[in-house]
Formats: structure tokens, C-alpha cells, sequence
């Protein structure tokens, strides 16, 4: 399911990438599609869709328990943080739509209504796909990763989770501003329609949730780990797409200066609570106690 959700994105980006304007609503729109900005984004998100594929043959196949751990949990960070804030926002944002009247796709884009729905509706369906694949893979492949924590969240220092957690909020307010009033205050351009606004809210809502995840100081559990995960990703992924698709290829500098400070708090904030699955937390200073059996004189104590 997940890999035949990709293939009417990369049909339709091969071909674009080959010359046909397929989609395109009118001369201008065909014109923009086949520009060498549009050209060069085709190649990069082609290749997203390519490296989508092999993280659900990874998740699914015996040999994805056998590579390196990096080269499954970094794409799938990376996939959360793209398709997490589509797969809460879209749906909300098309249930606003269809309430409120209108269509969902900014006027003069360009392009026919089915793209956006083969677009989109592929994401939702690699979303759905990849997520429920993760859980059993890290269940098999680390059986006790999230059952033997007895930790706070973050064994790290305080005052960085304070930061980053900050600058993290402030970067969903943003994101709630420009959700009420589109591209003034330095909004991403070309988020005007009543969905693109409520993908801009759901995306605030991942925000905050990742931010108090990650800070808690309560015993963790699955529920705070998965926020965590997708939180982190959302945080740090969120802005740079959002600077990379802006309307017109120019972005507002303000828009670019807070989606990067939050990118980098992102970036602290998922450090953090990989440090967390790391290693138990336990009060500064402290030692780990040596079990009541092992003695110092004993060649389990030396």
C-alpha cells in the first residue's frame, strides 16, 4: 500500500521531469512546472519518494533489522516530520473547507484540482502507511527500547530543554498567527485558503505537543515517546518545507529567519531526548548500584 502510493507522485513527477506539462490548467501554469526551479525540486522530492520505498521494503523485509540502525531511523524521522503535519492537517483542513464553502487550492495556481489530490492523497496514504509500519519494526528489532526506560525524558541539562522549548512555542505561535492571517507578519506566501491555514494550525498543535513530550519531567511512556518523535521531526523538518515550497520562490526574510532558529531548536530538542533512550537518567552525582550479589573482591566487581 505504502509503495503504490508513491507511484502516482513519481508519474507524475517523471513527467514533468521528461517536458509534459501534465496538470497544468493553462499555458502559464505548463510554463512554471517546466521552469529549472520547479525542475531541480522534482529531482529532490522524486528522490524522497524513492528513498519512501525503500524505508517500507526496510520496515517490512528481514533485512531492514540488519543495516544500520541510522539509515532506518533517519529517514523515518525525516518522513514523520514531512507527512505528520499533512496527515493531521489535510484531512481537518478539507472538513473546514467543505463547512466554510470554496476550494481548498489557492486561486491561480496553475494547476487542475486532481493534482492536489493525487499529490496529497498519496502522502496521506505513505503517511498511514509508514506509520503503522514503525511501531512492530522497533518492537522487533529493540524489544525492551521503550519498555525498560525508567527515566525522565531528558537526561540533559535543564536550561537547554527551557531554550529550545521556548524558541519551539514561540515557533507555534507563528505558525497560529500566520494560520489566522495567512501571509501578513511575515506568513509563508501563497497560504490563503481556509485548508492550507488549518494545515498551518495542525502543524502549531505537533509543535507544542512535541515541546511538552520532550520536557516533561513525569516517567515516560509510549504515548510521550511517539509524541516526542513526531514533535522533534515537525519542529525541525516544518519550516525549511515551508521556506522551500513558499509561493514565488520568495519567501518573506522574516519567514525564513523564524523557520530557521526553529529548525535549530528542533534539532536540540531531538538530541535531547535521544540522549533519553540512550541511557537511564539519574540524579547528578549519583552512582549506579551494584547488584546486591557483586561484591568488590568478587570477579564480577572488579
Amino acid at each position: 500500500m505504502t509503495i503504490a502510493a508513491t507511484l502516482p507522485y513519481l508519474t507524475l513527477k517523471a513527467l514533468w521531469l521528461t517536458g509534459h506539462g501534465t496538470g497544468a490548467a493553462d499555458a502559464a501554469g505548463g510554463a512554471v512546472l517546466l521552469d529549472t526551479v520547479h525542475l531541480v525540486g522534482d529531482v529532490v522530492t522524486a528522490g524522497l519518494e524513492v528513498a519512501a520505498i525503500a524505508l517500507a521494503l526496510a520496515l517490512t523485509c528481514g533485512w531492514g533489522r540488519r543495516v544500520p540502525a541510522v539509515l532506518v531511523l533517519f529517514p523515518m524521522w525525516v518522513g514523520t516530520g514531512l507527512l505528520a503535519p499533512i496527515a493531521a492537517g489535510v484531512p481537518l483542513g478539507l472538513a473546514v473547507q467543505a463547512v466554510a464553502g470554496g476550494s481548498p487550492a489557492p486561486a491561480g495556481n496553475g494547476l487542475h484540482g486532481w493534482v492536489y489530490g493525487c499529490v496529497y492523497g498519496g502522502f496521506l496514504v505513505q503517511a498511514v502507511g509508514l506509520f503503522a509500519l514503525f511501531p512492530g519494526y522497533v518492537r522487533g528489532r529493540w524489544p525492551g527500547l521503550l519498555r525498560d526506560r525508567a527515566a525522565s525524558v531528558v537526561p540533559g541539562p535543564r536550561w537547554a530543554v527551557r531554550v529550545a522549548g521556548a524558541v519551539a512555542v514561540g515557533y507555534a505561535g507563528a505558525l497560529t498567527l500566520w494560520a489566522a492571517t495567512g501571509s501578513r507578519f511575515a506568513g509563508p506566501a501563497g497560504f490563503e485558503t481556509l485548508a492550507q491555514r488549518t494545515y498551518l494550525a495542525a502543524g502549531a498543535v505537533l509543535v507544542v505537543v512535541g515541546v511538552l513530550a520532550v520536557a516533561a519531567a513525569r516517567r515516560p511512556s509510549r504515548v510521550r515517546y511517539v509524541a516526542g518523535w513526531a514533535g522533534t521531526a515537525v519542529i525541525a523538518l516544518s519550516g525549511p518545507t515551508g521556506v522551500a515550497l513558499s509561493s514565488d520562490h520568495s519567501p518573506q526574510p522574516g519567514y525564513v529567519a523564524v523557520c530557521l532558529v526553529a529548525m535549530l531548536a528542533g534539532l536540540v530538542l531531538t538530541v535531547l531526548a535521544l540522549r533519553a533512550l540512550r541511557r537511564p537518567d539519574r540524579p547528578a552525582g549519583t552512582a549506579r548500584a551494584l547488584p546486591r550479589t557483586v561484591t568488590l573482591g568478587s570477579p564480577a566487581g572488579r
